[in-house]
């Protein structure tokens, strides 16, 4: 057994620093990026209900909180347009699920109440960098 401890290398405070570092430069990294994509120029919230649009709201950065209440197949579903992202705020559905989906501010983002049929998804051009097709 005690030939086992040899070979166990302890955590030194160095190696606690370099990775405490690389997780904030990750995180910091994905905020940036989400920053920079929020609100880009052309997006829009589109709201439908049923499958029929019937909201359009502009997403630009520096945009103050507003809210907004569509009536869903069961009832309200009240959702936020803030610093050009959009999420949802309540809705009358039994599990919430819409409302744990977080903000979604990029093209193509959606959040979506099925139980409500409530859909919110950001519409705009997709030239935010991402790609989705594979290159040589």
């Amino acid at each position: 057994m005690p030939e086992k401890k040899k070979h166990m290398r302890k955590l030194k405070v160095g190696d606690v620093v370099v990775v405490v570092l690389m997780v904030a430069a990750a995180v910091a990294s994905m905020m940036m990026l989400t920053r920079a994509r929020a609100g880009e120029k052309g997006s829009l919230a589109v709201v439908e209900v049923n499958g029929r649009q019937v909201k359009q709201y502009v997403l630009s950065s520096g945009q103050p909180a507003r809210r907004f209440t569509v009536r869903g197949w069961n009832g309200p579903s009240t959702f936020e347009i803030k610093d050009g992202r959009v999420h949802m705020l309540a809705s009358d559905c039994r599990d919430k699920i819409c409302i744990g989906e977080g903000w979604a501010d990029s093209p193509g983002d959606a959040i979506i109440c099925l139980p409500n049929r409530v859909v919110i998804r950001v519409a705009g051009s997709r030239s935010s960098g991402k790609t989705d097709t594979v290159t040589q």
